[in-house]
């Protein structure tokens, strides 16, 4: 709520800003009709990330329906209005409330789901990086894709990690939870197998660049031509700005994505600002917010459900454990 209150504030500044009877009158004068288009690949790109979130959870082992993964998926939703979007964590609470597993099996995923998703944007926005060089965009970029492939890369390399892990169970604190830290890393082992890293990297790069032809096509409705120039130029607007966004470890992003768009959009297209703002916001309320409403009526529908009994289940398979030790024996 914090956030969302946050996020009102800086809107009316931006629209104040940037000249309220312009903006009124750019959103009056933009084509509406092409709004459920937007929202469609809106929800195309959320769809994507749904069943790619299901496959990871097979990969490390869950056992668990397409109808809980994606209840737990929608009820995540809500929770990128966290700083750096750490309450996305809550879905490794809620998949240990409906199946059992420890949340060190798949707190990775959440972390993978991230990266590989900042990797995405990274390759989608690298060619409107070269074609329009900002040394400030391209510093970010290089430096956080570094960063990404630096971690996989020593998650790959298994006796370095496995070593690492040996040296963490001999220290005094860490070692008490050295078993969890073996999980977690299992977890990220087998998700950034080249093969598992290669098709969850094509579905992020579909998913997002899905998004930024639907901020295309938002910037066409204020004024920008009509070509395949427009809609690649706004797939590397809008997935920096993501990456920016995400940078600045606000909540949702809010105030790096619209910065940064409304600077690359009067930049590249020469918008008016108040033109510019217009598209940021619009887009804005059909991507961001959008998921923020799904996660809302998950939360509402379903996250008592979710969100409860952890003790008992966890009781449960403990039971089980037992239960099976017993028979063995």
């Amino acid at each position: 709520m914090w956030s969302l209150g946050a996020a009102i504030l800086l809107y009316g500044v931006m629209a104040l800003w940037s000249d309220w009877n312009e903006l009124t009158a750019a959103l009056r004068a933009f084509p509406w009709q092409w709004l459920p288009v937007i929202i469609g690949l809106t929800l195309f790109n959320y769809v994507l990330r749904l069943y790619r979130w299901h496959w990871m959870l097979k990969l490390v082992g869950v056992v668990i329906s397409r109808w809980d993964s994606g209840r737990i998926f929608g009820v995540g939703m809500l929770m990128v209005m966290t700083p750096g979007k750490v309450g996305e964590l809550l879905k490794s609470y809620m998949v240990k409330n409906v199946t059992g597993t420890p949340m060190s099996t798949t707190a990775p995923l959440v972390v993978a789901e991230r990266v590989i998703d900042g990797i995405a944007m990274l390759v989608l926005a690298g060619i409107g990086l070269i074609a329009f060089p900002e040394p400030r965009a391209r510093t970010v970029a290089a430096v956080v894709l570094s960063i990404f492939l630096a971690g996989i890369i020593a998650i790959q390399i298994r006796p370095l990690a496995l070593a690492l892990l040996g040296f963490a169970h001999r220290l005094p604190v860490i070692h008490r939870f050295s078993d969890s830290l073996y999980q977690i890393y299992e977890s990220a082992y087998i998700i950034f197998k080249p093969r598992n890293l290669t098709v969850a990297l094509l579905v992020g790069l579909v998913a997002w660049a899905a998004e930024g032809v639907a901020f295309g096509l938002v910037l066409i409705g204020f004024g920008a031509p009509a070509d395949w120039q427009t809609l690649l130029i706004a797939i590397f607007i809008f997935n920096i700005s993501t990456v920016i966004g995400a940078v600045t470890a606000m909540p949702g992003g809010v105030g790096g994505f619209e910065g940064s768009s409304v600077f690359w959009t009067n930049r590249l297209f020469g918008m008016d600002l108040a033109i510019a703002t217009a598209a940021a916001l619009l887009v804005r309320f059909c991507t961001l917010w959008l998921g923020v409403g799904v996660g809302a009526v998950s939360f509402l529908l379903w996250g008592g459900e979710l969100l409860a009994g952890a003790e008992e289940m966890e009781q449960q398979v403990q039971v089980g454990d037992v239960e099976i030790e017993r028979l063995r024996d």
